[in-house]
């Protein structure tokens, strides 16, 4: 029987990084030059990478370690930061990440609380493949946030390369990988402190691997302005099978407390859904 006193070994699994694997991933991703203007989207002092590579994916999480399974979806873009020493760190940064299913809110909650990934609920998500061709899209308040297509076989540009288009489906391969996110305090009282930029060791081992012909699409609702992201050129897509890991984290920058504020307005509606001012359904009501 469960109890509200837990045991030292619930919470020490609890802060163990094997609780953030996600397994049995089934996963697309489109690969895109982005446009210039997308560096006003970026929270100083991160700086847009060169090149400004998009990456923007829909994954069927199966065996996630902290959750039921879920589907998530999301945009990024790689970023770079560099220190008062001149040593530089490049990580993804995610502009948005959109989940549905059984395990969605217990994954919302723990990567946006704990992690500081902009997640939120969507409608609907779908990833279906018949034959060689996957079609893929993520669906909020009635509008296709993304919506796209992949004809599995080779990439829009010959030159690229993930180096995984060889993939040894016997052994598998690890790819290094890594995000900057922000976290920070969110007091309704003191207002956002504390506030830092921390960067995630995230490696994925695929053991499958797939290239494709990619065509995407984005739009906007209100709240989720992902129509804003323009895409200069699109590389091309995958089709994979990985697992997903949290190897690592570590702070990289603090800003004071009087910068969170202007930060927050690059973070806000990646996380949130702003609706100061819009409620007009407010009703008495009566105790009986």
């Amino acid at each position: 029987m469960s109890s509200f006193f837990s045991s030292i070994d619930v919470v020490n699994k609890r802060l163990d990084p094997a609780y953030n694997e996600m397994n049995d991933i089934t996963a697309i991703n489109v690969y895109a030059i982005a446009d210039q203007s997308i560096k006003a989207l970026i929270p100083p002092p991160l700086q847009l990478a060169d090149p400004a590579l998009l990456i923007i994916y829909v994954s069927n999480i199966n065996q996630p370690t902290f959750a039921k399974p879920y589907m998530e979806g999301g945009i990024g873009v790689m970023t770079t930061f560099t220190d008062n020493a001149g040593a530089t760190t490049s990580g993804l940064y995610y502009f948005s990440l959109q989940l549905v299913g059984p395990g969605a809110e217990n994954a919302i909650f723990i990567g946006r609380e704990s992690w500081g990934f902009p997640k939120k609920i969507a409608h609907s998500i779908s990833l279906t493949r018949e034959g060689d061709t996957a079609c893929f899209h993520v669906e909020r308040n009635g509008v296709k946030l993304l919506d796209g297509k992949l004809e599995i076989g080779s990439y829009n540009d010959p030159a690229v390369s993930s180096g995984l288009e060889n993939l040894d489906t016997s052994k598998g391969l690890m790819q290094e990988g890594g995000v900057l996110t922000h976290r920070y305090i969110d007091d309704s009282f003191n207002g956002v402190r504390n506030m830092g930029i921390y960067y995630y060791d995230s490696p994925t081992f695929y053991y499958h691997y797939e290239p494709a012909f990619a065509a995407v699409k984005l739009q906007s609702t209100e709240y989720d302005p992902w129509g804003e992201i323009k895409i200069a050129k699109v590389l091309g897509g995958s089709w994979s099978k990985n697992d997903n890991f949290a190897v690592g984290c570590r702070k990289i920058y603090a800003y004071l407390d009087a910068e969170a504020p202007s930060i927050m307005q690059y973070l806000f509606a990646g996380r949130f859904d702003p609706l100061v001012g819009k409620r007009t359904d407010f009703t008495s009501f009566v105790v009986q």
